[in-house]
């Protein structure tokens, strides 16, 4: 203890003028963290602000939606004039739908989205207008969800009716698509169509992947197979349910809608060729690439297949990719 005090004593000096750098040191450090801290916080105060503002002067050219956010929901980025644009599109029609002025918001459609989902009036009213307002007037919000798509929300008017519920909400997404210089919409999750016209010849069979429809929840595509050969074939054995698939860019695969499926739309028969329309278990990403579609378990004669008792034995099987 007392070798302490002495050292102490000897180098107190040093001791404290260290004590006090290390001092100065830390206070400098907490007053420039606290001036970060405050400037932070002004840019984030005007960045809420701005958004505030944005979105106000957006709703002040709307008449039946109200955009919550000016930002995108997935980027954050800011709604551009363009996207405003886009949105006053999906105005007009819900404006159409709350007015009962079907034609109208039926000639804002895609002829895409038309095929797809309603080919005619009739179709559009019984499956979408009935189902959604029902001659209802309704209160919708509008949220960019990345690029061209927005999440749409839709609910009773609950000023007029007084009443509001989360559970009677229907969520949408609707992709604004210009073609031509016009504006269309794609509705009810449907995103868009995409020519491919990609084929390949694999023995004797030729399989051309004539284009894609992607979908919030699921993939489609449409196929036209030509079987050349003198055996009758068959695209998936059924053994094993993800035979069946496509691949995206980082190597992972998608299931086919195999239970949609019957036997007799996967056989196709010597000389016969069949347009065949396939879904699959993939969720629309905007970043998401696909690779190829794959057949990994083709019956290549059939004739002989079905006279085995015994499956396992049979070993006549093709493994179809093709590069998409």
């Amino acid at each position: 203890m007392n070798r302490f005090v002495r050292w102490y004593n000897q180098n107190r000096k040093k001791i404290w003028k260290y004590i006090a750098i290390v001092a100065i040191i830390i206070g400098l450090i907490q007053l420039i963290n606290y001036f970060y801290k405050r400037q932070n916080e002004k840019e984030l105060r005007n960045a809420d602000i701005q958004s505030i503002t944005n979105t106000t002067m957006i709703n002040d050219n709307l008449n039946s939606v109200r955009v919550d956010d000016a930002n995108s929901s997935l980027t954050g980025n800011p709604i551009s004039e363009g996207q405003k644009t886009q949105v006053g599109i999906i105005d007009n029609f819900i404006s159409f739908c709350n007015n009962g002025n079907l034609q109208e918001a039926y000639d804002l459609l895609t002829q895409e989205c038309k095929e797809e989902m309603y080919p005619t009036l009739e179709d559009f009213q019984q499956s979408y207008y009935n189902q959604v307002f029902n001659n209802e007037t309704k209160n919708v919000t509008v949220e960019n969800w990345i690029s061209n798509i927005y999440k749409v929300n839709i609910n009773e008017d609950f000023l007029s009716t007084g009443k509001y519920s989360k559970e009677n909400t229907i969520q949408d997404h609707i992709t604004v698509v210009e073609k031509d210089g016009q504006y269309q919409l794609n509705i009810n999750g449907y995103i868009g169509r995409e020519e491919i016209k990609k084929s390949k010849e694999q023995d004797n069979i030729t399989i051309e992947v004539q284009e894609e429809d992607s979908y919030m929840d699921y993939q489609k595509y449409k196929i036209k197979i030509t079987n050349n050969s003198d055996n009758t074939i068959v695209l998936d054995d059924g053994v094993n349910i993800e035979a069946m698939y496509i691949e995206d860019d980082n190597g992972i695969q998608y299931a086919a809608y195999t239970h949609e499926l019957s036997k007799a739309q996967l056989t196709i028969n010597p000389r016969e060729t069949r347009e065949l329309e396939i879904k699959y278990y993939c969720r629309y990403g905007s970043e998401k690439r696909i690779d190829k579609l794959v057949f990994s378990r083709m019956i290549l004669d059939n004739e002989t297949y079905v006279t085995l008792q015994n499956k396992s034995f049979y070993n006549r099987y093709g493994n179809f990719q093709i590069e998409i």
